[in-house]
């Protein structure tokens, strides 16, 4: 009996146990701070812009104007009613004078139709399609464009992160060779002018750490400012989001990479659209110059309350209907319509020539942006072996400065060419990053999540 008691005293312990384990990893999982990846910022920015926010409202507004254009094609319908109440004396049938009074009701519906304009209204839909179409790849480029910023404001912070790590390691090691200095320097074994080095490193490690800190400090306000952040709430990135892949050299066609950017661009597609609109209202600005025919055709109706009949056999025996054409010809207006072709025209050559440079721009981007992703490649390779000899290098020049074969600026020189060296690192590979990042987005890869219209 003893042992079943304490063999139940147990499991109940062991569960308490679980459960308070439980709850305390709970309340950890809770106040962890959340950390933002790169996608995470990039979505989020685009959601909050402003300037995202006014692309989007514009192409409602493209909405609007496209369907009036449809709504322009269908005939004119109107409707009048009047009442008149007339009242005093007038000559009856027996020509004496009479008092008399009068209610009298008109109804008229009347439609006009559009037949011919010179392809005015068919032209004008067609311009309203492209435009709602070209508003839709401005608002892609946009969000591209923040997209962009964003990016690139999240690898300065996490550039600035870096260094400070690398302050840190340097202040830390710093700080260990003061603290053997002095311990060698209280032995005998090392002058005070190297002490005083050791301290000089110091403050040096100090300083860059303070200066890297501020740099975070700015770095992390920029990606505030381009997700339009709260800018009183924390923001913690997840530098491990970044690609973590070994820059690597790539064989890429710039020819395939362009082939496959213009048709995906929303530059391209806006500045192509841009021209066809363009185009389309160079179209109806010459429809302008034709004859117009139109044709119209209108009921009406009256009742009178003097009258004997009734109000339905009135409304029926006083129905009259008409139709007819119409046709307008501009013969002269101050040579005002030929000015406007002119001009449109003009315009509609102008936007070519600004698709044309699209295109040279674009091609231009992808061929610096496959060279500039070769060389992050090349350079980071460099920066590899430049740090792995910086460490033999320091770590060679310590064992002889406890040796006494070098002096203490030397081994300072070292440790600074090791700093260095790391950075160099460090740039290089977050430089790969993004370079690697753009040509992916050239290569159909999207920045940001899909818009939703």
């Amino acid at each position: 009996m003893q042992k079943n008691r304490n063999h139940k005293k147990q499991n109940k312990m062991v569960k308490i146990g679980i459960t308070l384990l439980t709850v305390l990893i709970a309340f950890q999982s809770y106040g962890q701070e959340k950390k933002w990846t790169l996608q995470e910022c990039i979505d989020y920015g685009v959601a909050q812009s402003l300037t995202m926010e006014r692309q989007l409202l514009n192409n409602k507004i493209d909405n609007a104007y496209l369907r009036d254009a449809r709504l322009d094609l269908l005939p004119n319908i109107s409707g009048s009613s009047s009442l008149e109440y007339s009242f005093g004396r007038s000559i009856g049938a027996d020509n004496t004078y009479v008092d008399s009074r009068i209610l009298a009701n008109n109804y008229r519906v009347g439609a006009n139709l559009n037949l011919f304009s010179g392809f005015t209204a068919i032209n004008t839909l067609r311009y309203r399609k492209v435009s709602k179409l070209r508003g839709l790849q401005d608002s892609e480029k946009t969000a591209n464009d923040i997209a962009v910023n964003i990016m690139q404001a999240f690898y300065d912070l996490a550039y600035a992160e870096g260094l400070i790590e690398i302050s840190q390691e340097q202040l830390e090691n710093a700080r260990l060779q003061l603290k053997r200095m002095e311990r060698q320097h209280e032995l005998g074994i090392k002058p005070k002018s190297d002490l005083f080095d050791i301290q000089a490193q110091l403050a040096e490690s100090e300083y860059n750490l303070i200066a890297n800190q501020n740099k975070k400090a700015t770095a992390l306000v920029t990606l505030k400012q381009a997700m339009n952040y709260n800018p009183d709430e924390k923001l913690d990135i997840e530098v491990s989001s970044l690609s973590s892949n070994i820059p690597e050299t790539h064989d890429l066609s710039i020819a395939e990479i362009y082939g496959k950017a213009k048709e995906d661009l929303p530059e391209v597609s806006a500045a192509e659209y841009a021209f066809r609109a363009a185009r389309l209202n160079w179209y109806i600005t010459k429809g302008q110059l034709f004859p117009s025919f139109g044709a119209s055709g209108t009921l009406n109706t009256y009742y009178y309350d003097s009258q004997e009949n009734s109000f339905h056999s009135q409304i029926k025996n006083n129905l009259g209907k008409s139709f007819g054409f119409s046709v307008s010809i501009p013969i002269f207006g101050g040579l005002s319509r030929h000015s406007t072709v002119s001009r449109s025209k003009y315009q509609m050559q102008d936007a070519e020539f600004a698709y044309q440079e699209t295109l040279q721009s674009v091609y231009k981007e992808i061929e610096l942006a496959v060279l500039d992703l070769k060389a992050a490649a090349q350079e980071y390779d460099m920066a590899i072996k430049k740090q792995n000899f910086s460490q033999l290098s320091y770590e060679a020049n310590q064992k002889k400065y406890e040796q006494g074969l070098v002096t203490i600026i030397d081994l300072n020189t070292s440790d600074n060419n090791l700093r260095q060296a790391k950075l160099d690192v460090l740039k290089a590979k977050l430089t790969y990053g993004i370079k690697k990042r753009m040509v992916d987005f050239y290569r159909g890869a999207p920045l940001q999540a899909k818009i939703k219209y």
